[in-house]
């Protein structure tokens, strides 16, 4: 196949030359580097995964990877390019600021059956700013078992007309070839910190958002059963709902959860007594007595059973008073979904952390959800054969792993 000429070649905000090193122009074409300073970015494989890179030959990077910018603050889209033979992509229109950056490289059908991979991924937020800057990023591949495959939590507010929460649900699938059991299985928030506060910066709540050794929370639940009486098979799924009953005679966009496989249950909920309750057993309830609420901002999780008194626990500080939490270790996290929402406002109003979770767990956050009460957060297939027969994706990088789309409690779309 004839060598196609990179980005990099027709780029005017390049110096470089098609055989050359790669470097930004100390005076890009359209007014100074402030305005034009661009991103390079290189793309390997993770050391995990390094059995990969060699099998297909990539020493030098990877390439045919779609890399994805989103400047925060601005309205949700994303710039792309394309990494060439070296592996590396150029955006060289992108402005100042802070940028969502997202590496996907799916495999073809051939690249999967050679070493057992179907998508390679990466995510973070990185700052664009001088004469270019020049960034690595190291793929980690999919993964399968047991996963969240679908949030539905919109907040209501004005343009509702009124306040309801209690129409939310999750939904877990089995990702794997084997049965897996849900029983005693635990389910929380982590703890909610994307923004610097005047009373905590990122830096001082890097603590709490980017700890190596597991995820912060104050709220969880823990599913029924002591072992055996909830399998869920290959290619199953389960709907636990907020609460189980007919929300559509609230709001016509609202879901019936009737039918739900389970349900939260909390101090004043009215039950739904055909429906198994996951039960509060974190350190405090949720104040309005039905559960723990999961709007579309908020990192969600999957863990084995835990005993929240055994658990390290540490006190975060507040205007409104100290609060305690409690670490679920990475050694039974199972899952995590780290939903965003398309919200421009929101980050120009605030400063945005670089994660709530550590990049172990989850990369970037994804889903990018507008302000919709008929839509959800729901993992996208896998691409290829291995979609076919149902698998989702798992890269542990909510950006590439999360789509949305109309509501499909009990459906894998």
């Amino acid at each position: 196949m004839p060598k196609r000429p990179t980005l990099a070649c027709l780029a005017l905000a390049l110096s470089l030359s098609c055989a050359g090193e790669v470097g930004f122009s100390d005076s890009p074409p359209g007014g100074g580097d402030h305005l034009r300073p661009g991103l390079a970015v290189t793309v390997h494989v993770a050391p995990e995964a390094a059995g990969v890179a060699q099998a297909l030959g990539w020493a030098g990077g990877v390439p045919g990877a779609e890399v994805r910018a989103h400047r925060i603050g601005t309205d949700f889209a994303w710039e792309t390019a394309v990494t060439d033979a070296r592996g590396t992509a150029y955006l060289p229109q992108l402005v100042s600021g802070r940028y969502r950056v997202a590496v996907y490289r799916p495999l073809t059908d051939a690249e999967s059956a050679q070493v057992g991979v179907s998508v390679l991924a990466s995510g973070r937020i990185l700052e664009v700013a001088g004469a270019g800057t020049e960034q690595t990023m190291e793929l980690v591949p999919n993964r399968m078992g047991l996963v969240i495959s679908e949030v539905y939590g919109p907040g209501t507010g004005p343009w509702v007309g009124f306040s309801y929460n209690f129409h939310m649900y999750f939904e877990l699938y089995n990702n794997s070839d084997r049965t897996v059991f849900l029983d005693g299985l635990t389910f929380g928030r982590a703890q909610l910190i994307d923004i610097a506060a005047p009373h905590e910066s990122c830096a001082e709540s890097a603590r709490f958002r980017k700890d190596p050794d597991g995820i912060w929370a104050q709220f969880l639940h823990r599913f029924p059963g002591s072992g055996g009486q909830y399998p869920l098979g290959p290619g199953e799924e389960v709907v636990v709902a907020l609460d189980a009953i007919d929300h559509s005679v609230v709001h016509p966009n609202f879901p019936d959860l009737s039918d739900a496989d389970f349900e939260l249950l909390g101090f004043g909920d009215v039950d739904n007594p055909g429906v198994p309750n996951l039960v509060e057993i974190g350190l405090r309830s949720w104040p309005h007595g039905h559960g723990l609420l999961f709007y579309h901002i908020h990192s969600l999780f999957i863990a084995n059973e835990l005993d929240p008194s055994s658990l390290e626990r540490a006190v975060r500080h507040l205007p409104s008073g100290d609060s305690e939490t409690i670490r679920v270790p990475d050694t039974d996290l199972i899952d995590v979904m780290w939903i965003e929402r398309d919200d421009a406002l929101q980050d120009q109003r605030y400063e945005r952390c670089d994660g709530v979770v550590h990049g172990t767990f989850d990369q970037l956050g994804g889903g990018f959800l507008p302000s919709d009460l008929s839509v959800s957060a729901q993992r996208i297939r896998l691409p290829g054969a291995a979609g076919a027969a149902g698998r989702l994706q798992d890269t542990n990088v909510s950006a590439v792993d999360l789509t949305h789309g109309p509501i499909t409690p009990g459906t894998i779309p």
